[in-house]
């Protein structure tokens, strides 16, 4: 068994990932879509242990978590693709960020192989994870995932994709699960929300070029637009 070189740490910030076994789907529609980002939710509290191994709850999904229960991470930022997902978790409490891929991981899989008719294992081993650091990590990590389907060239309007930058706009019509202080802290840090509109589209430049892509093609006028 590996050991993670990494170590987590209450209160510091971390970029979460990882993808599909194989590079395969991960999404292979909304439902499923839905169903890991209401997990992101539910499963985030320090005592659901005892509804988590429920045989009921891996059928149904159906949880109810009280706002006001004890979290194991603070979401940041996510979003969600067809065969990857990235998150920017806070770790608040001792373990919390392991336990919560954890079970994240375990009750997507559950579901989705129920769902789909299939087994073994989904996502390509253990969830990566890195410290984020630097005056404007933080910022600079949140525009990265926030806009990630659009550095990959992914059109939402076609594609299974879900993104935390409509809870950064006020613009998210779901019922948020990013912390709401925590982005007004880094929208502050840049800025107003105008500037971290800007702040985004030169950063997505960025990465854009890093990537091969030409500035035309990252296009943020329909995310930003009122």
């Amino acid at each position: 068994m590996s050991i993670r070189k990494i170590e987590f740490v209450e209160g510091e910030y971390y970029h979460v990932f990882n993808r599909g076994v194989d590079k395969r789907v991960i999404f292979e529609n909304k439902d499923d879509l839905y169903y890991f980002y209401r997990r992101l939710m539910d499963l985030n509290t320090v005592d659901v242990d005892s509804k988590f191994k429920s045989k009921r709850f891996y059928q149904s999904g159906a949880i109810s978590i009280d706002s006001d229960e004890e979290k194991l991470v603070s979401i940041i930022a996510y979003c969600l693709l067809p065969n990857h997902f990235h998150l920017v978790l806070k770790q608040e409490c001792k373990g919390g960020i392991s336990k919560f891929m954890q079970r994240l991981g375990t009750s997507y899989t559950v579901y989705f192989n129920n769902k789909h008719k299939r087994t073994g294992s989904l996502f390509q081993g253990k969830f990566k994870a890195n410290i984020i650091k630097g005056e404007f990590g933080l910022p600079v990590l949140s525009v990265y995932v926030n806009l990630n389907y659009i550095h990959h060239k992914i059109n939402p309007n076609t594609s299974i994709v879900k993104s935390s930058i409509f809870e950064y706009l006020g613009t998210e019509k779901d019922s948020p699960i990013c912390n709401k202080d925590e982005i007004r802290s880094i929208v502050k840090e840049i800025g107003t929300i105008k500037d971290y509109e800007e702040f985004s589209r030169n950063t997505s430049k960025v990465f854009g070029e890093n990537k091969g892509l030409v500035i035309k093609d990252i296009d943020l006028d329909k995310v930003f637009e009122s």
